[in-house]
């Protein structure tokens, strides 16, 4: 093979990678053009999250997401979707249990608790608040059971 036809050869196939270099290039940026709206969505959905926190004085033990907690003064927050999540404030100890939304929100002055007593326990099954009523999703089989011994303890917003 002579030299110029050497030259050729490399030539072309310098233009070709080039050119495979630049489609690659184009696509790439037409995909980040095309992806970056969607990012964009997720994070102001995400941003737009509302977290409601509210309080509330629990004078017995009971028990949600197989833990016992302690009587006391405990917050409860909306601060991830689908669930809720409880923190103890003497002790600072927290636990997400997960919620299932069923129905409308109540006014605050409505909000509360609501336990149910099986096997001499007290269970956590619903939540009403601001954002709806929601019942825990170990309990959800209970959903609406009720018998003499359930209990009800008022949330408080600030």
């Amino acid at each position: 093979m002579c030299i110029s036809e050497r030259f050729r050869q490399r030539f072309r196939e310098q233009m070709s990678s080039s050119k495979v270099i630049k489609r690659r290039n184009w696509a790439t940026k037409q995909w980040v053009v095309a992806a970056l709206p969607c990012v964009l969505l997720l994070l102001g959905v995400g941003l737009a999250q509302t977290v409601v926190i509210a309080s509330a004085n629990v004078p017995f033990d009971f028990w949600a997401q197989g833990r016992k907690f302690p009587a006391g003064d405990y917050v409860f927050d909306s601060g991830f979707p689908g669930s809720i999540s409880i923190r103890d404030k003497a002790s600072k100890l927290s636990i997400a249990i997960a919620a299932v939304p069923y129905g409308d929100p109540v006014k605050k002055e409505s909000a509360k608790l609501l336990f149910v007593r099986r096997d001499g326990k007290y269970y956590l099954t619903e939540l009403w608040g601001v954002l709806g009523k929601r019942v825990v999703t170990a309990e959800f089989e209970h959903r609406g059971e009720k018998n003499n011994e359930q209990r009800e303890v008022q949330l408080v917003y600030p």
